[in-house]
């Protein structure tokens, strides 16, 4: 089995570095089985698959300096070079007296059914086969439909943590996702739609409803009227919904801007700052979060931790990892980020949020709206204002105005720039349904304010 191997692996890495003068060691062993099928102009344009491999070696010296390294190889040969050049970076490091130590072992359980054969074994066949259903949906709506473009994608991740103090833990899992925008022109309008979908299970992303989504969107988006800045009601899907709650995750929620006071949380601690209808929590054991796996990656068990708790944070909403932990003697909350991406993430975060669901639907929420915008998709945000949640960025995608419970014609992009503190601090109605987007999972949301600063120029 590839977690028998690759536990085996870090298990030996670290004895080498140990023997070879390390105080503590730390390795953790991946593989990534990424396959890949992009489409656009209507057509497959490229298929990709790969394995990438490797290890990340973490050694602590015995005056606590600290050297790391990644390394693309899972070859037994190369390990103790790999191990020496670890301890050469540790060496040149200055020691980091914030250092307590690495975690100790914890018992945990694995999670068998975040791993889905079906979507392991998926083939390049069957996601061309699905693309190809897309696309002759999309183009069956309407003959204003220009071009369908989107991702196909399946990933089966394995990864095993080991370090010197006898955490041996590993974790799989699977993951698909499949993007679907749709293109419409109409007397030298283009009008734009989009539809996503975040599974473990391949068999669960249906084509046609996406493709139904982005082409209804896009065909009512043609021909689109200029809206004047201002504060407006907002109606959110859950994709608009998922890029705020990612970006307060890593701005409000991680140890890193909490210690160096550019977090929100640090200057709202028990109070409550959100509508107090807002609950979110971190839960990577829950099956309706995407990345579910029962460790973090140095192997501390992942459990339950609420980051809003009916619209309050505390210092409880904070996520840690060892390094962090031990600069204000805590114990790790279990966030440091396993290696289930292409880039590795040097710092704790949430990556498992799930936001309670409410007793609406989008209907509703539409019904219930005099004068507001429908916004399908929140693109290029940035933060601006940390440590007030001041966020910017562009709706794109199927924008829409919403007048007297309808929604009436499509508008032109806006620009929003608002604190989320005073954007979620009122949240008349939240959807029923929740979606899984990438690392949130989330339903949609009607926000009584939302402050729209500009319009696009597309």
């Amino acid at each position: 089995m590839v977690v028998e191997r690759i536990t085996e692996l870090a298990e030996k890495t670290v004895e080498i570095a140990i023997k070879l003068g390390a105080s503590q060691a730390q390795v953790t062993t991946f593989l990534l089985d990424d396959a890949l099928t992009r489409y656009a102009n209507s057509q497959i344009h490229q298929n990709v698959a790969s394995k990438n491999g490797g290890m990340i070696i973490k050694v602590i010296l015995p005056d606590k300096r600290i050297g790391t390294l990644r390394a693309n190889t899972l070859e037994e040969s190369e390990i103790e070079g790999l191990v020496r050049k670890t301890i050469g970076i540790a060496k040149s490091a200055r020691p980091d007296e914030n250092f307590k130590s690495l975690p100790e072992p914890e018992p945990w359980t694995p999670l068998e059914n975040a791993f889905i054969n079906e979507t392991a074994a998926c083939t390049p066949e069957y996601r061309a086969e699905k693309v190809k259903e897309a696309i002759e949906i999309a183009h069956s709506k309407s003959s204003i439909v220009k071009a369908v473009a989107g991702y196909f994608s399946t990933k089966a991740i394995y990864f095993a943590v080991a370090n010197s103090l006898g955490v041996s833990a590993y974790a799989k899992l699977t993951t698909a996702s499949m993007k679907t925008t749709v293109i419409s022109e109409s007397e030298g309008s283009e009008g734009f739609g989009t539809a996503e979908k975040y599974t473990r299970n391949v068999k669960e992303i249906n084509p046609t409803l996406l493709a139904e989504d982005a082409a209804e969107k896009s065909i009512k988006s043609v021909k689109p009227v200029k809206l004047q800045p201002g504060d407006y009601e907002v109606v959110l899907s859950p994709l608009a919904v998922g890029t705020i709650l990612s970006y307060l995750g890593y701005m409000g929620f991680s140890a890193v801007p909490y210690q160096n006071g550019s977090s929100f949380v640090k200057y709202f601690l028990d109070k409550q700052i959100f509508d107090e209808k807002l609950t979110v929590k971190d839960d990577a054991r829950d099956p309706k979060t995407f990345y579910m796996t029962p460790i973090d990656g140095e192997g501390v068990p992942k459990k339950l931790k609420f980051l809003i708790k009916n619209g309050t944070v505390s210092e409880e909403s904070i996520c840690y990892d060892s390094l962090r932990a031990g600069k204000e003697n805590k114990k790790s909350t279990g966030h440091s980020i396993p290696p289930i991406t292409r880039w590795f993430y040097d710092i704790p975060m949430p990556f498992n949020m799930v936001m309670e669901p409410g007793d609406s639907t989008i209907e509703e929420m539409i019904e219930e709206t005099k004068r507001g915008i429908f916004v399908t998709y929140f693109h290029y945000v940035n933060p601006v204002e940390p440590t007030k949640a001041i966020l910017t960025g562009l709706t794109r995608d199927g924008t829409f105005l919403i007048e007297n419970g309808e929604i009436t014609k499509p508008i032109v992009n806006m620009r929003f720039t608002d604190s989320m503190l005073s954007a979620l601090k009122d949240i008349p109605l939240i959807g029923k349904n929740q979606e899984i987007v990438e690392e949130t999972t989330v339903p949609p949301i009607k926000l009584n304010k939302l402050r729209f600063v500009g319009i696009s120029a597309y």
